[in-house]
Formats: C-alpha cells, sequence, structure tokens
C-alpha cells in the first residue's frame, strides 16, 4: 500500500527553481523561468499569460499534478485545461478574476479553462497541490458517469459546452475534510506511481472526489454573467449523446426524451450555445482523438470508428479544430514521448 508520507517527502524536496529563488531572492516565475529556458507560454489580453496544455501533460496523460514552488509568485495567467488547487498544507491567497481570495487548509477550488488568476509566493510551510485536467478527460472520464443534476454536473456542462461562460470556478471551504483529503492522497499517489489499472483507480477516485465535493454546502459559485442553471432534462440529454454520439440523429435522441426535433435543438441551443450537430462533431472528433493517443489503427479505420463517413470531411473538421493532420497530431505526440 501506498503512503501519504511519499508525497510529503516529494513535496519538501527543492527543486531547481526553487533552490534558485531561494539563493537569489527572485520570486517573479517569469524572470526565473527565462533564466532556465523554461518559458512555457505566450501573452493575451495584455499582460495575461496563456499556457496550453502540451507543455504540463506527458504522452497520454489528461491528468497530472504538481506542487505550485515554493518562494515564487505566479503572475496572472491563464491556460487551456482544468485545475484542482488544493490547500494540501497551510492558507494561501489567489486572486481570481480579478477577486482576492484566501483559501484555508484543507480547502480546494475547481478551475475551469481561461480563467485569469494568480497565486502569491508561499514558503516551505505552505503546500498547494495543483491536480490538472484536460477537457478531453473531462469528457471523456467524467462527463459521461455524471447524469444527476447538481453543483458539478452544472460546472462541468458549463465548461465543456458554454464557449460564452468560460472563467467560471467552485470553491470549496471544507475545514480539513478527512475523506477528501484521502481521496486527494489517493488520486496523486496512483498518478505517482505508474502500476497496472493505474487509470481505472484514478477515475474512480476523481468520480467519488467530485460526487462528494457535490453534496458541499459551503461552496462559491462564481458563475459568469448570463449564466443560467442547465435543467436535469438537458443533463440526461448530453449524457445521452456521449454515450450515443457515432451514429446518433436529431430524430432519434428527440424520439428517445419524447421530444420534437426543434424542441430538443432549441432546448441545447439555449443551455449550451451550441447545435446538436456541433456537440456531436465535437465528441466525434474527440474520439479520434483518443484512438490517436491509444491505438496505433490507421487514420482512415480511426475516422470510421468515431463514426466519420466522408474522409474529406474529417480531415477539413480535424485541421480547423487541432490545427493540423491527423498524421502530424500522432507525429507530434510521438515526438513528446521520446
Amino acid at each position: 500500500m501506498y503512503s501519504p508520507d511519499e508525497l510529503m517527502q516529494e513535496f519538501k524536496q527543492l527543486s531547481i527553481l526553487e533552490k534558485i529563488a531561494l539563493e537569489t531572492g527572485e520570486e517573479d516565475d517569469i524572470k526565473l523561468g527565462e533564466y532556465l529556458g523554461t518559458s512555457d507560454y505566450r501573452y493575451v489580453d495584455g499582460n495575461i499569460r496563456e499556457l496550453t496544455q502540451k507543455y504540463y501533460f506527458k504522452g497520454k496523460e489528461g491528468i497530472t499534478y504538481s506542487k505550485h514552488p515554493f518562494y515564487i509568485r505566479s503572475g496572472m495567467h491563464r491556460h487551456d485545461f482544468f485545475e484542482m488547487a488544493y490547500a494540501y498544507k497551510g492558507d494561501f491567497v489567489q486572486t481570481i478574476n480579478n477577486t482576492q481570495m484566501t483559501i484555508r487548509e484543507g480547502s480546494l477550488l475547481l478551475l475551469d479553462t481561461y480563467v485569469s488568476h494568480s497565486v502569491g509566493p508561499v514558503d516551505e510551510n505552505t503546500i498547494i497541490v495543483n491536480i490538472l485536467m484536460t477537457r478531453e478527460y473531462f469528457s471523456e472520464k467524467l462527463m459521461k458517469r455524471f447524469s444527476q443534476n447538481n453543483l458539478i454536473t452544472e460546472f462541468i456542462v458549463s465548461a465543456l459546452y458554454k464557449n460564452s461562460l468560460k472563467g467560471n470556478y467552485l470553491h470549496f471551504s471544507l475545514d480539513n475534510n478527512d475523506e477528501i483529503r484521502n481521496y486527494i492522497n489517493a488520486v496523486l499517489l496512483e498518478l505517482k506511481h505508474d502500476n497496472p489499472g493505474r487509470d481505472e483507480i484514478i477515475n474512480s477516485f476523481m468520480i467519488i472526489l467530485l460526487t462528494m465535493l457535490a453534496r458541499e454546502k459551503n461552496c462559491v459559485n462564481d458563475q459568469p454573467s448570463g449564466s443560467r442553471t442547465t435543467p436535469s432534462s438537458v443533463v440526461s440529454i448530453l449524457d445521452y449523446m456521449n454515450k450515443n454520439y457515432m451514429n446518433l440523429t436529431l430524430e432519434d435522441a428527440a424520439g428517445y426524451f419524447h421530444f420534437s426535433p426543434n424542441y430538443l435543438s432549441r432546448l441545447l441551443k439555449k443551455y449550451t450555445g451550441k447545435t446538436f450537430i456541433s456537440i456531436i462533431l465535437e465528441l466525434k472528433l474527440e474520439k479520434t482523438i483518443f484512438l490517436l493517443e491509444h491505438t496505433d489503427f490507421s487514420i482512415s479505420r480511426i475516422a470510421e470508428i468515431a463514426g466519420f463517413r466522408n474522409m474529406n470531411y474529417f480531415y477539413k473538421l480535424f485541421e480547423k479544430k487541432y490545427g493540423c493532420t491527423p498524421k502530424e497530431y500522432r507525429g507530434k505526440l510521438e515526438e513528446s514521448t521520446r
């Protein structure tokens, strides 16, 4: 059995970046990153840095973790992946969307993609652990497991489908909840040890963890202006689409829920901002990414499995969304794992 003591020992070890910060007194993460040649961002909207998942996720991983470095200030930034920031030891101050808040020990933040946030420097008495998740991980591993409408499903639906509402976050003030801490430790330890069955165990722990968070009453839910609560019927429709997207038509989905096609289409557009067909195509493309990363099937076979019948149309959609061909995507993936 793994022991949480392993994690504490790991977190206490100083990285090269931390050692340099301690020796020089420099706390600016940009200057330190440039010094080590590890710059991983581009500037957007003035002085906000945008980080991309390709720098933080190795190979086929959809979930990983990192400790916020000691002595270092992380300036205002955002990224195209999800982040769960957990106050593992001590309190820390984080600014999100220009709002400063104190995260007490044992509490956590769940950040949507493209949330502008910053973290002040912390010393060795404060440990912040960030569990990072790609959008594909949320869609493939989490969305399909949440069909009951609650705080977490609303967050996931908003994160995956409501493009106009990016910038959402959940702040859980947990007051050192032992059960939550145990599941976070379990996820971290499985990520740390690459043993058989780790992915299934991690996914199961994450489902339990998020389900437990959905029960929490002490939560601040920052909904961007213009947001609206997603009814359980829409959550059920999205769940059904996730499970049956390869050959699903609007008429079939409407018939399953005893709606007219026009009504179901309007319902999805109202609460997700997307059409039925655009959601279906996104699901199919996400399936092709999964197959490119996890199989050696031919491109034509992958397109067929994902439900594409027209190869030219598939290539056009893929390049528009990912900026490269499927073959180029696989090539980049192979280079990153060498």
